[in-house]
């Protein structure tokens, strides 16, 4: 894996070869309902070995039962996890480990997150109050905190395996990181999802520059309107009376294989946004995590110049 360049928006609608993930083993968060579900049955379909992480023990049992029994060729384990419990994490990544004929874990999705009424912005009673309410930062906790929590044990997961030294050796490892309509878009009255997907891109781009380091790469996945159970039908229903065009699972779980199996991808963001506006696939490149012109870009040079990627992966210099 060469370092991060930019080479332009990638093209979504040419044929998938997932050949490559055959036998290899991945970790899903949140994964036993919603997209999360949607990931783990499109990596089973393509011969990958999935631990599916998940609180619901109900769900995510009968789901890797249900896995294990549709593609016998694969092994598919529930683990019981809160993602803002840091050792239910590690014991995620270590039973994981054991899934693999190799010891090694091959892809990480970050999935988990959740999504409530927004006590920052407030609420119609404010106004009539002498003094503001604590807010309930739940979201945060799960979409930041448990979020970072997989990103640590994913970096350090993937470094024990490759090393620091780019080499033709290295497995090829991938980070998927989950955004949001929420991460480029304004959405009115909900800033603390808003940051929490912001964060997501913003890990993005300080990642990318240093995985190839340890032949890894990382990605992002933005999923607009979907409908999952992260939506109440109440809600889901109102939005569709709005006009608004859903995206399906199944480009998800596509955008979801052509970021794992293409191993020259690093640095991508692939928005989910449905047949409206994507006829051929239901997800795009949206382009937008680069800069286009002169000025932009010889600010990001000076941005990187305390602190360059050339230093290797641990520099003695890396500041903000």
């Amino acid at each position: 894996m060469p370092p991060y360049t930019y080479t332009g928006p990638l093209n979504c609608t040419t044929p998938l070869n997932t050949s490559s993930l055959h036998g290899k083993t991945a970790i899903v968060t949140g994964s036993a309902s919603g997209l999360g579900e949607a990931y783990v049955r499109a990596l089973a379909s393509a011969g990958c070995n999935v631990c599916i992480a998940d609180l619901n023990a109900q769900k995510g049992s009968a789901l890797a039962t249900e896995l294990s029994s549709a593609h016998p060729d694969i092994k598919a384990k529930f683990v019981q996890c809160n993602v803002t419990s840091w050792d239910d994490q590690v014991r995620v990544f270590h039973e994981a480990a054991a899934l693999s004929s190799s010891g090694k874990i091959h892809y990480v999705v970050a999935n988990a997150g959740m999504i409530k009424p927004d006590t920052v912005f407030g609420n119609p009673d404010s106004a009539a109050k002498p003094e503001a309410t604590k807010p309930d930062l739940q979201t945060l906790n799960v979409n930041i905190t448990g979020a970072m929590y997989t990103i640590t044990l994913a970096q350090h997961t993937f470094i024990r395996q490759n090393g620091t030294t780019p080499s033709p050796t290295q497995d090829d490892t991938c980070l998927i990181l989950i955004g949001s309509g929420a991460s480029y878009l304004d959405g009115p009255r909900n800033p603390l999802y808003a940051a929490s997907k912001w964060a997501m891109r913003a890990t993005l781009h300080s990642l990318r520059r240093t995985a190839h380091y340890h032949g890894s790469r990382v990605n992002m996945i933005s999923p607009y309107y979907v409908k999952t159970s992260i939506m109440s039908e109440e809600t889901f229903q109102h939005v569709k009376s709005c006009g608004v065009e859903f995206a399906t699972l199944e480009d998800a779980q596509h955008a979801l294989l052509r970021l794992l199996s293409d191993e020259s991808v690093n640095g991508k963001n692939l928005f989910i946004g449905g047949r409206r506006w994507a006829p051929e696939s239901g997800y795009w490149d949206l382009d937008l995590d680069d800069f286009h012109t002169d000025l932009l870009n010889e600010i990001q040079i000076d941005q990187m110049k305390s602190s360059p990627v050339e230093d290797g992966l641990f520099s003695e210099n890396a500041d903000g």
